[in-house]
């Protein structure tokens, strides 16, 4: 690979400046003349049937424009979302389903007026029996929806190989049950839209991760065609999935045609925790079958997910959470039993890392239980079991590069691995996890897995990407720029990056899979090959300068080397000899990849990123525990910007530090989320923070843009086992229940110690 002069360094980001001056434009900052209010009047009960609906004294109280039901909603039951089971609605008709069910609409002047309004409309319950966990779902006493036997929303049975002969054949086994909560995504922006519509036509500005899945929902429920239907897209603050399934912004356009006017709606705080669509809690068992070796032979799972009272991305997350965290070893056979359950809460959708994070704190407990067995260093273990580049994996990946062993050999020097297990002290222990994710893996429309870019340059010289995915604080503007940057040798400050305007660029399945780097780089990086293939023939034939290459932002002879001229000036003269059109160079990528049969087998993606995580912790007598020390190693493939992705490192390893030790939206028995507010569901904060290493290691994949892979979902992955074997290792007490809290330590470590005494006394 030639000199790279911009690509791999700490390049300051091209939208730092407004974000840290305060100057980005956010949802809620949209003000247009004539804006009329809406707000959404939830449900007060998780499960209940609608007896009596009264809007009469709302509509009457001035100020009020509109008040809706569903009765009033045509399109109430085509808000789909991207789930296959196609189970959802716009507000609740006879039944509601979860605290924060929407039961109606109202549209006024002020917010003012529209909350007095909220308060005004009548609504009689016959409550309903409560389903709020997996057990009582599975158990199918109750329904959590009439309509849907048993609570199942999705069945997923896959076997591969011979699992009984492989169980017959082992000679040692360990098995586990775990349990993963419902976590919120707590970005820092709470929802907001304005929808405005003007003569048939529809304009709304929302911050999202998928905006023309956005406006394919507005088309559903709305009745106006894809054509009609303009996203101008606003700075996001925050997502982690979240924004992957919004309502907020289609229901804002579908009052908008409604009132025929320009609507804006903006969620509270509360209304964040209530209709939120947070991860799916998950229980998992776990059997594992080894030889006296250590040879890792056969597993069998059953996994219970919470689909909530319908489904967004829950059967995606279900399907991988159930089928990703294998690839990463040599199993001969596997059987996995996935069951997708509707309960009455909130739908669940898209969290950081898509359902690998629950499998991984099951999985990797379960392989360090085996270690203890074997009396196997853990690392050891692992090392002996991972699988290697080029190999199939047991649900067919393909991985070409894996930075696995590199990984593990850096977080134990890291950690001082060998030094702390060989001089051990009381109540100290360290912990380890492995894991594997996807880098552009087959997400959004089935028809196509690929990313599109289109390059503009102007006669002014003025460079302009134009790309449907969205920034969501990743820093994708900043890479795109830089790759811009590397090919055509100017700065990255001066290329003007312009995400999802659905009017402008090229049509997008969204930001999801973990694939802006590898899928949309790849894009781009044929799109400046593009338009400097139609530069460079435009002023070879109509300048007549010969055969010229562009470099370092200037033209150059192509044989000679001569400087020609200026990329600036080659810009205005070649656009002016073509009359003033600019150039435009398109980019498709379409990766090496398989949508996977109907048991999800095959190569899912065209690159896949691999790491260590590892945890020191401190577990003292009275139950409190310190995490004093984390370890983040990963293999991305080329590094884009080493600042950033160290950022994306820290980011990821703190946000699964408070799913660990913390965070929880504590759903009780009546359906209630008794963490709603940001002070209750207590995320880590820099108080909480420990000492933090991370290390990347580069293996330069073929298939990515200058070989790199991704960082973005990765750091979330296996923390969460790796400090739950760290406290195995200090105190001898395994936690298979996230969030590992003091509490429930210092429970455990009471249990101990009564059945130490109870030994001595006898």
């Amino acid at each position: 690979m030639d000199e790279l002069k911009v690509i791999g360094k700490p390049i300051r980001r091209i939208d730092g400046k407004v974000k840290v001056t305060g100057k980005a434009v956010y949802s809620d900052d949209v003000i247009l003349p004539r804006t009329l209010i809406a707000k959404v009047l939830h449900a007060r009960y998780a499960h209940a049937k609608i007896l009596r609906l009264d809007t009469q004294k709302a509509k009457d109280l001035p100020g009020v424009v509109a008040v809706y039901t569903a009765k009033d909603i045509k399109f109430n039951d085509k808000y789909f979302r991207m789930g296959a089971t196609r189970d959802t609605w716009v507000l609740a008709e006879d039944y509601v389903r979860y605290i924060g069910d929407m039961v109606a609409f109202v549209v006024a002047e002020d917010e003012e007026i529209a909350e007095k309004a909220l308060k005004l409309i009548e609504v009689d319950y016959e409550q309903l029996p409560v389903v709020a966990t997996l057990t009582d779902a599975e158990a199918a006493e109750h329904l959590a929806r009439g309509d849907k036997p048993g609570n199942v929303a999705m069945p997923l049975v896959v076997e591969r190989g011979d699992v009984e002969k492989d169980f017959a054949e082992a000679t040692v086994f360990v098995s586990g049950k775990y349990s993963f909560p419902s976590l919120h995504q707590l970005h820092l922006e709470p929802n907001s839209a304005t929808a405005v519509y003007e003569m048939g036509k529809l304009t709304v500005y929302c911050a999202s991760q998928v905006w023309f899945h956005i406006r394919e929902d507005i088309s559903a429920v709305t009745g106006i065609p894809e054509k009609d239907i303009e996203i101008k897209p606003m700075d996001i603050g925050g997502a982690f999935g979240a924004r992957n399934d919004q309502p907020l912004p289609v229901f804002t356009a579908l009052l908008a045609t409604m009132v025929k006017g320009t609507v804006k709606m903006t969620n509270s705080r509360l209304e964040e925790f209530l209709a939120c669509r947070p991860s799916l809690g998950m229980d998992i068992e776990i059997t594992m079958a080894a030889d006296s070796e250590g040879n890792f032979l056969s597993k069998k799972t059953k996994l219970l997910s919470g689909f909530g009272a319908y489904s967004s991305d829950s059967d995606a997350v279900t399907a991988i959470a159930c089928l990703r965290a294998d690839n990463n070893y040599r199993f001969r056979s596997v059987y996995i039993e996935g069951t997708g359950l509707y309960l009455n809460h909130a739908p669940t959708a898209a969290y950081r890392g898509f359902g690998n994070p629950q499998m991984h704190f099951a999985l990797e407990q379960t392989i360090d239980k085996l270690a203890v067995k074997l009396k196997m260093d853990p690392t050891e273990l692992r090392m002996k079991n991972f699988m290697h580049a080029h190999e199939t994996t047991i649900h067919g990946f393909k991985p070409q590069t894996n930075g696995i062993a590199e990984c593990m050999n850096k977080a134990k020097e890291l950690m001082k691995w060998d030094e702390k297990k060989k001089n051990s002290v009381k109540g100290k222990g360290v912990g380890v996890a492995a894991l594997i994710h996807c880098s552009g893996s087959r997400a959004g429309k089935p028809e196509f897995a690929g990313s599109s870019a289109h390059l503009r340059l102007e006669g002014s010289g003025a460079l302009t990407v134009l790309i449907g995915e969205c920034e969501m604080g990743q820093g994708a503007k900043t890479v795109f720029a830089q790759i811009v940057a590397e090919e055509l040798g100017v700065d990255p400050q001066q290329v003007n990056v312009i995400m999802g305007d659905t009017a402008l660029t090229p049509f997008s399945t969204g930001t999801n899979g973990s694939k802006l780097t590898i899928n949309l780089g790849n894009a781009l990086l044929h799109a400046c090959k593009d338009l400097k293939r139609k530069l460079t023939e435009c002023l070879r034939e109509r300048i007549g300068t010969g055969p010229v290459i562009v470099k370092d932002g200037n033209i150059y002879g192509e044989y000679t080397g001569e400087y020609v001229m200026s990329l600036e000036e080659a810009s205005a003269r070649a656009c002016y000899a073509r009359n003033g059109q600019a150039f435009l160079g398109v980019g498709i990528f379409e990766p090496k990849a398989d949508l996977g049969d109907r048991t999800g087998y095959g190569n899912l993606a065209p690159a896949y990123p691999f790491g260590i995580q590892m945890a020191e912790v401190t577990v003292y007598d009275d139950g409190s525990y310190t995490v004093d020390k984390l370890v983040s190693v990963h293999d991305i493939g080329k590094v884009i910007n080493s600042q950033m992705a160290y950022g994306q490192l820290y980011g990821g390893v703190m946000q699964a530090l408070g799913s660990v030790t913390m965070e929880n939206l504590s759903i009780n028995n009546e359906g209630i989320y008794q963490a709603n507010t940001i002070l209750e569901y207590k995320p880590p904060t820099i108080l909480e923070m420990p000492e933090i290493e991370g290390a990347l290691v580069e293996t330069i994949d073929p298939y990515g843009p200058y070989g790199a892979k991704c960082i973005a979902e990765p750091p979330i992955i296996a923390i969460a086992p790796a400090v739950a074997n760290a406290i195995y290792d200090a105190c001898g007490l395994r936690f298979e229940q996230a969030p590992i809290t003091p509490a429930l330590v210092k429970k455990k470590l009471m249990q101990k110690q009564r059945g130490a005494n109870a030994e001595e006394e006898a």
